[in-house]
């Protein structure tokens, strides 16, 4: 079974645009009435409001027990010298996932000479047989893989050679999960299915030489297998009782119609006879051969693939046993849990206590709001009434302009002497179709070219770019990876790719410049405006986080989630609006967990390490140590701010 390593990070939006939620929160009550609900607590849900600083006088004593045992513990002996074959074990391992297919390779490896031991034995789109051979192989391949690097566990390591074996044995052991029951994983989802993703990752190869083209020209070739191999699975699927809901279906049938409706002039020839016309190394007559050859296998392979994979979803519809989340399957939450949750999330907390925190901190939202509105009513009020308008300027700037500026005003705390290169691509308008859930995305620096950096913009989404671009670029994903990828990681850590930590980060860090920005004096009221507009954005993104664990981990229906949606959105649309969003979520689950739980555990570091250093607490170091430790889970990545802790107190 083919498992490949998610290399383009995104902001996406579901049925919900940003700066709705403080107008529907809003609009429920009057500032008096406000007071009355949030701050003095006689109503909120219906439920007495819980005293936030009496929460944090209410952590448990056990709690603080670990943390003080944390920071008092003796520092780990570790060897001076480096594992040879712990580091011939990694170097096998970035092998092995480099290597899988060749979009991969060509993701993460720029220059063929950068090592010239990993080469591509042929061009490859990868082996996406999900039979039970094939997915007895796989697992069992994996679980080797897991064994040996258990057998280092009681090896001596150096400090970097430790976390990088518990990093590995952590994100193996979840990953691992993902064979206790395999008809639960979806290789057609509308977010993360090969058939989403597929344009993109054509469109996003680049051509630095001949063998480039050829290779490309070759998986182009192989689409129509690979899509016949997962279209075997869903049969299968099918069979077993798992396959998709009725409304999830209909949204992979609508993007395979999308995608094609274009012949001649499809995206994918189109953008194909672009690149090529631009490279220096082919005589024109080479040119015209190859764009004959590209257009060919558009017309005849891939577009033929869409149609196979169109034609048996319409055929399999209706098979579908469970309309809701994942919990609706036999053993879908456990699975839920056990997979979708940390590997999503990043977090080692349970979904019951991700629930406790998401509900609580819906409530200090609102606190902290009316905060904001009894200290400046007016700065309030305009949010409300012209929030879409208050990053207008930023909007209507030139995207690249707009990045550049986001690198020259924001960066003072984060540890960062130069201007990091990149591009800026426009998605075209059939892709842009196609990804309309995608607002931008980051395309992942390779592992020998950190400098190498590609920012992809849906033109759809014209608001909202301040924020969009400070998620995608700095100091966002393209700072953290640029900066990562200068550390000189290990191969074990140039492959890892912990979306709780990614994702968390982006949005942790977007908000740090939101929570900044005073509109370059064109705003009155200045940074206050840019804290409100964060609150905002923090509720949208929690109600998507909670819907998640509502609908695919505790079973909610139309009607619970409607419920739930009962002030947060437009009076009337609830139903309508839960129904999108069980689409949504039931056919990605873990989908917005990254940006949700993964924030939430970033800032949940940032004050525990604030708590324990007082004024000692310097935020640039402090960012230092979360970036050098790159993509990991957030019960490994506070043991390195543990370390700064006791190293500053």
């Amino acid at each position: 079974m083919k498992k490949n390593n998610k290399l383009k990070f995104k902001r996406a939006l579901a049925v919900i645009l940003a700066f709705t939620m403080l107008m529907s929160v809003t609009a429920c009550r009057t500032p008096n009435e406000f007071y009355h609900e949030v701050i003095l607590g006689e109503t909120v849900g219906n439920k007495p409001k819980k005293d936030k600083d009496k929460d944090k006088e209410d952590k448990t004593t056990e709690e603080a027990t670990e943390d003080d045992a944390s920071l008092n513990e003796p520092e780990p002996e570790y060897a001076d010298t480096e594992n040879e074959e712990f580091e011939d074990f990694l170097w096998e391992y970035f092998k092995d996932n480099v290597t899988s297919d060749t979009l991969n390779y060509k993701s993460l490896i720029a220059s063929r000479d950068s090592y010239p031991d990993i080469q591509m034995e042929e061009a490859t789109l990868g082996d996406a047989r999900m039979d039970a051979e094939a997915i007895e192989e796989s697992k069992e391949k994996d679980n080797e893989t897991y064994e040996k690097l258990l057998s280092f566990e009681d090896a001596e390591l150096t400090e970097d050679e430790r976390f990088t074996f518990e990093c590995m044995k952590r994100d193996m052991e979840i990953n691992l999960h993902i064979y206790d029951n395999i008809y639960l994983y979806e290789p057609f989802s509308p977010g993360r299915g090969a058939q989403e993703n597929l344009t993109s990752n054509f469109t996003d190869y680049t051509f630095d030489n001949k063998q480039d083209v050829d290779d490309y020209i070759t998986v182009l070739g192989q689409v129509r297998e690979y899509f016949g191999d997962l279209i075997e699975f869903e049969y299968e699927k099918s069979e077993k009782g798992y396959f998709m809901s009725d409304a999830v279906a209909d949204k992979v049938i609508e993007q395979c119609e999308e995608f094609t409706k274009s012949k001649d002039d499809h995206v994918l020839v189109t953008d194909f006879d672009e690149r090529i016309d631009a490279v220096d190394f082919l005589s024109d007559e080479e040119k015209e051969e190859y764009k004959e050859k590209n257009k060919d296998l558009i017309l005849n392979v891939v577009i033929p693939s869409y149609d196979d994979l169109k034609s048996c979803i319409e055929e399999l519809k209706g098979t579908g046993k469970n309309d809701g989340g994942i919990c609706g399957f036999e053993g879908g939450k456990d699975y839920y849990r056990d997979y979708y949750f940390p590997k999503f999330s990043g977090s080692a907390k349970t979904p019951e206590e991700e629930i406790k925190i998401m509900d609580e901190r819906w409530d200090n939202l609102l606190v902290e709001l009316s905060s904001i509105y009894y200290s400046n009513p007016d700065a309030y009020d305009w949010a409300v009434e012209h929030g879409d308008e208050a990053f207008a300027t930023y909007d209507e700037m030139d995207v690249e302009d707009l990045v550049n500026h986001l690198q020259e005003k924001y960066m003072d705390d984060f540890p960062i002497d130069e201007k990091i290169p990149f591009d800026i691509k426009f998605m075209s308008d059939s892709v842009s179709k196609i990804s309309e859930n995608t607002v931008a995305y980051y395309q992942v620096c390779p592992v020998d070219n950190p400098n190498k950096n590609l920012i992809v913009v849906n033109p759809a989404y014209e608001d909202d770019r301040f924020n969009t671009l400070a998620h995608e670029g700095t100091p966002g994903h393209m700072f953290q990876f640029w900066y990562f990828r200068n550390t000189n990681p290990n191969p074990g850590r140039q492959v890892a790719f912990n979306l709780g930590y990614i994702e968390g980060w982006a949005v942790y860090a977007s908000y740090q410049t939101q929570d900044n920005c005073d509109f370059e004096g064109e705003n009155e009221y200045g940074s206050i405006v840019g804290k409100i507009m964060r609150i905002d954005t923090d509720l949208n993104y929690l109600m998507l986080g909670r819907a998640d664990l509502g609908v695919n981990y505790e079973g909610w229906g139309v009607d619970e989630l409607a419920e739930y949606l009962t002030g947060k959105v437009a009076e009337g649309s609830e139903k309508e609006v839960a129904a999108d969003l069980i689409t949504s979520l039931s056919g990605d689950p873990g989908l917005y967990l990254s940006y949700t739980t993964g924030f939430y555990e970033m800032e949940e570091m940032r004050e525990y390490a604030e708590d324990k250093l007082g004024s000692k607490f310097d935020a640039k170091e402090y960012h230092k140590v979360i970036l050098d430790a790159g993509p990991c889970q957030f019960e490994l990545l506070k043991k390195k701010v543990d370390k700064y802790i006791k190293e500053n107190r």
